[in-house]
């Protein structure tokens, strides 16, 4: 890797069925990364700076079942494990790189309880979900995924079959008349945390 191009910052927890990732990069919202079993790759531009590091992950993982939660702050992963078991590290290799950390905010060993909730800034990991985002069922999973805002309370409006029927916002009954106009509603999501899927965009 040339060395006109930077490593970012990574910080990494796991649970015995998943792993979470924390990418410390600022407006790294469209980076590109790419996720494969034993290996992530990210590459970004930042500031006019190359940002960008590859990882070879100690055991598989699911790459088409990862999530991603990306602000102008920092990009945070959430990926499946293949295997439900504790890894002893993150990468196949013994040497760390010097830029991945232990993210002791999201760390638990083995022995520690399951009930305690991870102290991720703005994350909260029982309402993210690893399931299809595409149904109506979802936009109650994502009102716990902070900084979404009110769609929560979108989930028991009527007519939300698709997400296509959101255009006119007729079908959402009462809201028409305290409604906001499109920019108002575009300027009071700005900036918050966008989740996806990883595996569409790794393919």
């Amino acid at each position: 890797m040339a060395s006109s191009v930077l490593h970012p910052p990574v910080l990494w927890a796991q649970r015995e069925d998943v792993v979470y990732l924390t990418i410390d990069l600022h407006d790294a919202q469209n980076a590109q990364i790419e996720l494969k079993e034993q290996s992530i790759g990210f590459e970004n531009t930042t500031d006019g700076n190359e940002y960008a590091f590859h990882l070879d992950f100690y055991k598989p993982i699911k790459p088409n079942a990862g999530k991603k939660s990306a602000t102008g702050r920092r990009v945070f992963l959430v990926l499946d494990k293949a295997e439900g078991e504790w890894w002893p590290r993150l990468t196949k290799e013994n040497q760390k790189p010097n830029f991945l950390k232990t993210d002791f905010d999201l760390w638990k060993d083995a022995d520690d309880s399951e009930d305690e909730e991870p102290a991720h800034p703005g994350m909260d990991f029982s309402q993210m979900g690893m399931g299809d985002f595409g149904g109506p069922d979802a936009l109650s999973n994502l009102a716990g995924a902070g900084g979404l805002g009110g769609l929560g309370n979108l989930a028991g409006a009527g007519g939300l079959g698709g997400l296509g029927n959101l255009g006119g916002m007729g079908d959402l009954g009462g809201m028409d008349d305290n409604a906001s106009s499109d920019e108002d509603m575009e300027e009071e999501t700005s900036g918050k945390a966008k989740i996806e899927e990883i595996g569409e965009e790794s393919k």
